[in-house]
């Protein structure tokens, strides 16, 4: 498969399957969402990891002897298998010891958190966020590392009556302001300081 990073599809036109994602090289990564293939960069800049780090150090002190267990990148997650979707998440919460597998998470974590890089904000705000908001994913953030912005989205009451994901408007939260996540009560969170 060619490297060709970016925010589309590397081929628009091809539907891959999870067999063929399973047998392409060991050591690459690429996120297959719906049968397209996209590329993952072959390192987050540092920036992206001391955001990533923070929520993530921060998140598991606060998750410690509670039933639910933190993990993060690079971690495969596979959300339809029937439809070849398979991400990596930064930043990841899964509730239901049910959906670790020794390969990675099986169904939809209840919290996902993505950092921004320039190659990916168009599919993290797009195609990760419908494909996270079906999938049933109860609370998901966007942290914007060059503002410190955190968009936070969280799956709409009305879901739980109707069966039907929905999140509810996002949540805007500037730089300087604490994050306070919806699912986990009592857990805050500050963008840090450039």
């Amino acid at each position: 498969m060619e490297r060709n990073e970016g925010t589309s599809a590397l081929k628009s036109d091809t539907r891959y399957s999870l067999a063929d994602w399973r047998s392409w090289p060991e050591g690459e990564r690429w996120e297959l969402i719906n049968g397209f293939v996209f590329g993952m960069s072959p390192a987050p800049r540092v920036r992206h990891q001391r955001y990533g780090f923070d929520l993530g150090r921060r998140l598991g002190n606060f998750l410690e002897n509670k039933p639910c267990q933190l993990f993060m990148a690079p971690l495969d997650v596979f959300l339809e298998e029937i439809s070849a979707t398979v991400v990596e998440p930064d930043v990841l919460v899964v509730c239901d010891e049910a959906k670790i597998g020794e390969d990675g998470i099986h169904g939809a974590p209840d919290f996902i958190a993505e950092v921004l890089s320039d190659s990916t904000a168009n599919k993290d705000f797009g195609v990760k966020k419908e494909l996270y908001e079906r999938t049933g994913v109860r609370e998901y953030w966007i942290i914007q590392t060059d503002t410190g912005t955190v968009y936070q989205y969280v799956q709409d009451a009305d879901s739980l009556v109707t069966g039907k994901p929905g999140f509810s408007p996002v949540r805007e939260h500037r730089k300087g302001r604490a994050v306070e996540s919806v699912i986990f009560p009592g857990f805050k969170w500050r963008a840090l300081e450039s």
